[in-house]
């Protein structure tokens, strides 16, 4: 026998009116079939869960109900004229009978083939309040897709949860983050918040009096900065405890990083940004930040500042260089003193780059950057936060943009990060 949604007489049958949760709409395994205009103008839900063995959804069956996007199992053989609102976007598995309606009533669609099993690995996890961890799942079948995860916590005020799938810690306890498939396919996974809070600290460097020159464009990006960094909140929820120096040489550098950074602890978040010139000596390998003792000339080199880092620094440390050849802090050929474990770097360019400032006011690099996070114009997902990968995609777009060179030799100042396309967050809305 069929089992059936109807409209009779003008009373709606809801037989999944218990499995409705939340704002997300169940219709019961046992049913087969939707009748026409069931749930038309039912403005109640924003997702539905339609189940594996659905047959047949009638005419206008859904029509009104504001749903955002909705998964058409395989099983449905039949699907009645505008069913759905036209702005809903539909998902259907490839090459199934409703791939093949959609495509006769002239219907946008997205075939997508979705998971029988979701399991994210992360069971266990445990990180301080402001600190992160990013939720790997597998699925089967292996090729299914895995981009369209609807991620959630159960308790946002222990733990909270992106559109990627990275957990954040909030307050003291237990959350369950869950992972489920437009079609109501779900993995979970317990992560307990406990601990010290996170610390967010950053170090603004600029290199001013250069050797007889002043660099008023690296002044200038402090000021820039100052404002940046006041406009948002730190990864941990809170603002940033910002440091700003001037004109530090090898032995300075050192000491200002010590003084900053020496009481940190694992879990929190070390950022220092240096805007200076940079030096590339090929012959004996040199590679890093150029600063001024007076009329001496100093060099720090990539791995003199990774040395420093790891000396002081407990936690993770993020490098913003606004220097010539930045990408040498990374690049393989050069050491890459930078890229390892618990290392996050956005470079103004690549290694054999150049960088330029703007009118003499400030450097193209941090006016990007710093567009990117206070407006949150870099928030490519709007989740509110930043990433490491959605900053590096902001700058790199529009240092592609700017040719510094000329027609027929074009040079473009584009920027590099390590880890390519990370989701590490590093600004949060305010």
């Amino acid at each position: 026998m069929k089992k059936i949604v109807m409209l009779f007489a003008g009373l709606l049958i809801l037989l999944c009116g218990a499995l409705a949760s939340a704002d997300t709409l169940y219709i019961p395994a046992s049913v087969d079939t939707v009748m026409e205009e069931a749930y038309a103008g039912d403005e109640g839900f924003d997702r539905l869960i339609l189940p594996p063995g659905i047959l047949e959804i009638g005419r206008n069956a859904f029509r009104g109900c504001g749903f955002d996007a909705v998964y058409l199992p395989p099983s449905l053989m039949v699907l009645g004229e505008n069913a759905f609102d036209s702005d809903v976007t539909i998902y259907v598995c490839p090459d199934s009978p409703v791939e093949r309606e959609l495509y006769r009533q002239g219907r946008a669609y997205t075939p997508l083939l979705l998971p029988d099993s979701v399991t994210i690995l992360n069971d266990g996890t445990e990180i301080v309040p402001g600190g992160q961890a990013a939720m790997q799942v597998t699925v089967e079948p292996a090729r299914s897709d895995t981009a369209h995860l609807i991620w959630s916590s159960s308790d946002e005020s222990v733990a909270t949860v992106s559109a990627q799938g990275v957990v954040t810690g909030v307050g003291e306890g237990t959350a369950v983050i869950r992972a489920e498939t437009l079609a109501g396919v779900s993995g979970s996974v317990a992560v307990t918040v406990a601990g010290r809070k996170s610390v967010c600290r950053a170090l603004l460097v600029a290199n001013v009096n250069y050797y007889g020159e002043t660099a008023r464009w690296n002044g200038g990006d402090i000021e820039l900065l100052r404002e940046m960094f006041a406009s948002v909140n730190a990864p941990n929820g809170e603002p940033w405890q910002v440091t700003v120096m001037y004109d530090l040489y090898d032995t300075r550098m050192e000491a200002a990083i010590r003084d900053t950074f020496a009481d940190t602890r694992e879990g929190d978040v070390s950022l220092i940004h240096i805007s200076s010139h940079g030096f590339l000596l090929l012959r004996n390998e040199g590679i890093g930040v150029r600063m001024s003792r007076g009329s001496e000339m100093t060099y720090i080199t990539y791995p003199m500042l990774k040395e420093w880092t790891d000396k002081y620094i407990r936690g993770d440390t993020v490098l913003f260089l606004e220097t010539c050849y930045a990408g040498a802090a990374i690049y393989p050929g050069y050491g890459k003193p930078f890229r390892a474990e618990g290392c996050y770097v956005l470079g103004a360019c690549d290694t054999f780059e150049h960088c330029y400032s703007y009118n003499g006011q400030y450097n193209y690099f941090v006016r990007w950057l710093t567009t990117g996070v206070g407006s949150m114009a870099a928030d490519s997902n709007k989740d509110g936060a930043v990433s490491l990968g959605e900053l590096q995609a902001y700058t790199y777009e529009r240092g592609s943009k700017v040719n510094a060179g000329t027609s027929d030799s074009p040079y473009h100042q584009l920027s590099v990060a390590y880890p390519v396309d990370s989701d590490y967050i590093l600004f949060l809305r305010k």
